[in-house]
């Protein structure tokens, strides 16, 4: 019922954002005939600026602690009635959308419901991925937590979470997990948030096809959903895939705009860009590219002034509350870099430098970044090969399909892919610290291969079976005389085969071999848990380190339990449990004083119950540092003895119950 009541929430904003865009498009594109391509397309394509939109309006309520259902329902439901041709029209495109299918599927064309089925049944695996806790402490430590914080002040506080650096960092992502949260008080809600921001993505770039639209989400769904790389993430409440699919989606709206010059591409540009830099400092970098890309459009008279304030006033609408409250508050704007750091010493300011600077592996950090030398472009290279091309078949198809819509449609494709060579560039030379934060760069690289695969299809439409135009065109008319030589429906048929057989053969050989993986997107176990050969408890049990132990500790209702070796453990154990913690677990930064202390320690924090860990304990050295582990080593040491073993993992744990000193 949670998934229900959480997908219903997160609907109701979707549509309100929909009503809101297409409010805005018709007002941008007044005198433009047509206004907009067809229903279909802003249905599609509306689903991000929408969310942007909802937004900026939910930010504007937080500035002054507005962000309050008494507050947002009456609000909502007026601006609903008082665009109510909009959302009707949005209703009867929707319709349209569904009876367009239909007459297809009848005539003999299966794609529509090839896409439905596949859109339908990612839709249902994620919002039971959704279901899973997450196994990344920041969801726990830093972004439920912020979110949580937005809803019980009905807005913004500074700062907002106890931690003066991630209490005021952009959070225009938490924004939006907030206004789920608002209605349903859940952690699933904000997880369901990011797989809509996801699935918007994804619709929006299946719209920039001009047509066999339901045909381009099966190539979206092969290139990027199916993905090892995106969707494991996409349920999961960070805010690194969201951030990368706005910032993607910017550049994309960029492209639309210098295709169409229809104003509300441009402006819907400006939404998104100001989400993802209301977001992470880090999207900064795409104002200056589009930027770029812009300044010839400027010099030439074709973005008119008029229309260039309003993107300008679109950007800061949702990006500037974020750098104008740190200003005003802390004296600087992308706090607290640059220009200060008011409440961080300066030693914590250079260690997280030093952090942002270098490789997080270790293994990595031989590479050169200086891309000055000739090193550095031999190792950028390396680096693109082996860590995204390499042994991954949709990287490979996807460089293909850029590589023939170079040769089919230089010009129109040129922008996404100087844009994509770019972040990968930038990513390289000054965030080349994790994989992750090439994520808009490699989603935009995915992107712009289905822009070229549907540049390539229009130009083999657009093409005279007759007109010698090389191989492309020659094969495009064997092709035609192919579907004519055979029967409608056999040829449907046909076409279901190869489908089912690209996405569904995985599915079929994990059946016969359960052991393997079905999916590279999945993680191990997972297709156990949706066909119910596995329940969630034993599938977590087996995947999360500390699951069992801590859903003993809640169960049992243990305290105080001493567990030093993870920094998350609160955060963890109130996860596993329905998000609640009554204190079982005492704080991770909790020590003795010194080796003396040890039994004083032990006797003031009434501890009675601790957890060892016998793996990996050069890894948790280094994690927690080496003087507070061997303090952690000499506590455990001292009261083993005289404990009995409750409980181990399989990841090395152990749950001990301390008896107490003996008698003197």
């Amino acid at each position: 019922m949670t998934v229900l009541a959480a997908w219903l929430a997160v609907a109701a904003i979707l549509l309100f954002g929909l009503t809101l865009h297409r409010a805005l498009v018709l007002r941008l594109n007044r005198g433009i005939n047509p206004c907009f391509r067809d229903g279909t397309d802003l249905l599609l394509s509306g689903v991000l600026p929408g969310l942007a939109l909802v937004g900026g309006l939910a930010t504007a309520l937080g500035a002054f602690h507005l962000l309050r259902a008494e507050v947002v329902l009456p609000l909502a439901a007026m601006l609903m009635i008082w665009r109510r041709d909009d959302v009707l029209a949005i209703l009867g495109d929707l319709r349209n959308l569904r009876a367009v299918g239909v007459r297809a599927t009848a005539k003999g064309n299966p794609f529509p419901l090839l896409a439905t089925a596949a859109f339908i049944a990612l839709i249902v695996v994620m919002s039971v991925t959704a279901l899973f806790p997450a196994g990344s402490a920041d969801v726990w430590a830093f972004q439920i937590p912020l979110a949580q914080s937005i809803v019980s002040h009905g807005g913004f506080v500074s700062p907002q979470m106890n931690s003066n650096f991630y209490g005021n960092i952009p959070l225009f992502f938490n924004v939006l997990f907030a206004c789920s949260l608002l209605f349903v008080d859940h952690w699933l809600a904000a997880g369901l948030m990011n797989v809509a921001i996801f699935l918007g993505f994804l619709l929006l770039l299946t719209s920039c096809a001009y047509r066999w639209r339901a045909a381009g989400l099966l190539l979206v769904f092969f290139l990027i959903a199916f993905h090892g790389f995106f969707t494991p993430g996409a349920a999961v409440p960070l805010t690194d895939l969201p951030r990368s699919c706005f910032s993607a989606a910017a550049v994309l709206y960029l492209w639309r705009y210098l295709e169409t010059r229809r104003p509300s591409e441009i402006v819907s540009c400006a939404l998104l860009l100001g989400g993802a830099v209301g977001g992470k400092y880090t999207e900064l970098q795409m104002v200056g590219l589009i930027g770029l890309a812009l300044l010839p459009s400027i010099f030439r008279g074709k973005l008119p002034l008029s229309l260039f304030l309003t993107c300008l006033a679109a950007f800061l609408s949702l990006a500037g509350y974020w750098y104008v409250k740190n200003l005003i508050v802390l004296g600087n704007p992308i706090y607290p870099f640059f220009f200060g750091h008011p409440g961080l010493s300066d030693e914590w300011m250079a260690a997280y430098r030093v952090e942002l600077g270098r490789a997080f592996d270790p293994a990595s950090r031989v590479f050169v970044t200086d891309l000055t030398t000739r090193q550095g472009w031999h190792d950028f290279f390396f680096i693109l090969y082996y860590w995204f091309l390499d042994q991954r078949q949709y990287a490979i198809v996807a460089l293909i399909l850029i590589v023939g819509a170079l040769i089919a449609s230089f010009r129109r494709i040129f922008l996404l892919v100087a844009m994509t060579a770019a972040m990968f560039i930038i990513w390289y030379a000054v965030m080349f610290n994790h994989i992750r934060w090439a994520t808009p760069a490699y989603l935009l690289y995915f992107s712009t291969a289905y822009i070229g695969a549907s540049l390539i299809a229009e130009k083999i439409a657009t093409s005279s079976a007759a007109q010698s135009g090389g191989i492309l065109f020659e094969m495009s008319a064997r092709l035609r005389e192919g579907q004519r030589a055979v029967n409608g429906h056999l040829f449907a048929f046909a076409v279901v085969l190869v489908t089912v057989y690209v996405f569904c053969l995985p599915a079929v050989k994990f059946m016969s071999r359960p052991k393997r993986q079905p999916y590279s997107w999945m993680e191990q176990g997972v297709m156990d848990v949706l066909i119910g050969r596995q329940k969630l408890d034993d599938f977590l049990g087996a995947r999360r380190e500390g699951y069992i132990i801590y859903r003993y500790v809640a169960a049992n209702d243990l305290r105080a339990v001493f567990q030093p070796f993870d920094t998350g453990s609160t955060l963890f154990a109130a996860a596993y449990t329905g998000g609640k913690d009554k204190g079982w677990l005492l704080p991770a930064n909790i020590f003795p004083e010194s080796e003396n202390d040890v039994d004083a320690f032990i006797e003031r924090n009434h501890i009675r119950y601790f957890i060892r860990v016998t793996e990996k304990q050069q890894l948790v050295a280094d994690r927690i540092g080496a003087a507070k582990f061997a303090l952690a080593e000499k506590v455990i040491s001292r009261m083993l003895p005289e404990s009995t073993l409750l409980l181990k993992d399989g990841f090395g744990w152990e749950l001990y119950r301390f008896n107490g000193f003996p008698p003197q």
